[in-house]
């Protein structure tokens, strides 16, 4: 990568710390396109140029560089909220080698034993939901849970890693299944040359922003990144599809009828009979126009679950802009192949998300057609609308601040959920008696 993207992308990271930037380099003009990322980190430290006074950001950055970055960073990381420490810290991960001999000291570099590195985060998490309309019962639920996951890497070589993720979960108000271990991240990196990675095992997937899927995915995945570009392509089986997350009332799966044949109402082939999940296949690709400007697609297929029905696909489209140095858009559109009733499924997402200091601020509108979600969303509790058979739209706004180093405070609010309009009236107004907002508080603590 060229030093001149590297230090744009730092220059992202560091947005909020303060300091002020005249011109660095000579050969870094006014009104070159990344001139006030590189002044400002010029400024703050972070970034030397040569003993000529050129910055030479058109040269390959070495790690050892980027180590050099790091350490700056890590060296004014009580600046820096919790999002961008966690950040830092990836890094500091990642150049290990190079920071000690640096002579760096990092905390979580010291969680190692041989060739093995450990990290970990716990949760504790309260959340309400609320019920539109529920007649002669209570109209909201609570849920008071906790979740400790370790995350271990075996670096076997320079170019082979082996990674997996012990998770425990608890529900502090039933003890039913308190206290049980289970791995539900096993998977191996092969890196054979500077850009190219073979993922093979229980891994994750992230299509678009992560607000239609991002989350566990069986199966080998292969990405390549080559400066503003990156490809993927994965084989497999998304995990979290017919979950909690949407529930039996959406069309794409196939399920058993009460009279032990396929409900008639169940359009789409994406899920057999017997609840395993089909195989599916995704292509996607990000191109960062601008320092400031990323987008993205991505297509993804499934397997016929039944040979006497269509098969099903989605596409999409994404994309980030950097409004300023601390605020960000993103959003998503994502459509089926397959009609439903007439029409063809959509889903899209839109949202703004701020970074300031220690605290960081978003709020999103979903808007999501029946059969257009099929779980794994990276959104909070996307649950409460993904089930609705006739389609839901939605507000959530969300809200952080670093209480300390490595820990923070969360929440969301879920609002104004609302059943989309449909041609079968009846059907419209049961579903908006199920409909609900939903908000929920967590305390997160990084190791």
């Amino acid at each position: 990568m060229k030093k001149i993207f590297a230090l744009a992308a730092v220059a992202a990271l560091t947005a909020g710390v303060s300091a002020y930037a005249a011109n660095p380099f000579s050969d870094v003009s006014m009104d070159h396109w990344a001139y006030q990322a590189v002044a400002d980190l010029s400024a703050q430290g972070v970034v030397e140029g040569y003993p000529n006074g050129t910055f030479g950001g058109e040269k390959h950055i070495t790690r050892f560089e980027v180590a050099q970055i790091v350490a700056r960073l890590l060296a004014q990381e009580s600046q820096l909220n919790a999002q961008q420490k966690a950040t830092v810290e990836k890094l500091a991960a990642e150049y290990a080698d190079e920071l000690s001999n640096l002579g760096v000291r990092v905390n979580s570099l010291e969680n190692k034993v041989g060739n093995v590195t450990w990290t970990g985060d716990a949760r504790v998490k309260v959340e309400r939901e609320y019920k539109a309309k529920v007649a002669q019962q209570k109209d909201y639920s609570d849920t008071f849970t906790g979740r400790v996951r370790l995350n271990l890497k075996a670096q076997a070589n320079d170019k082979i890693a082996v990674k997996a993720r012990l998770v425990s979960k608890f529900n502090f108000e039933d003890a039913k299944d308190n206290g049980k271990i289970s791995v539900d991240k096993l998977h191996a990196e092969y890196a054979p040359v500077e850009g190219l990675t073979f993922d093979l095992g229980r891994t994750s997937a992230t299509l678009g922003t992560g607000a239609w899927y991002d989350s566990d995915f069986d199966g080998v995945v292969a990405s390549y990144e080559k400066g503003m570009f990156n490809v993927q392509a994965g084989y497999g089986r998304y995990r979290d599809l017919n979950t909690d997350d949407v529930g039996m009332l959406n069309p794409f799966f196939v399920k058993k009828a009460a009279d032990g044949k396929l409900s008639g109402s169940q359009k789409f082939n994406i899920q057999k009979v017997d609840k395993s999940v089909s195989e599916a296949y995704f292509v996607q690709g990000n191109v960062q126009l601008h320092e400031k400007v990323g987008v993205g697609a991505f297509y993804t297929h499934f397997a016929k679950a039944e040979a006497n029905k269509k098969a099903n696909a989605f596409w999409g489209v994404n994309g980030k802009v950097q409004l300023m140095d601390n605020v960000a858009l993103s959003g998503d559109y994502v459509k089926a192949t397959e009609k439903l009733e007439g029409h063809t499924p959509a889903f899209w997402d839109l949202g703004v998300d701020v970074n300031y200091k220690m605290f960081n601020f978003g709020v999103r509108y979903v808007d999501l057609d029946a059969g257009s979600y099929v779980g794994g969303s990276g959104l909070e509790n996307i649950a409460q609308a993904a089930g609705a058979k006739i389609g839901a739209k939605y507000w959530q706004a969300t809200a952080g601040v670093a209480l300390a180093k490595d820990i923070s405070l969360d929440g969301y609010y879920n609002f104004d959920v609302q059943a989309k309009e449909y041609k079968h009236a009846t059907e419209n107004k049961m579903e908006k008696d199920t409909l609900y907002k939903a908000w929920g508080v967590s305390l997160n603590y990084v190791f």
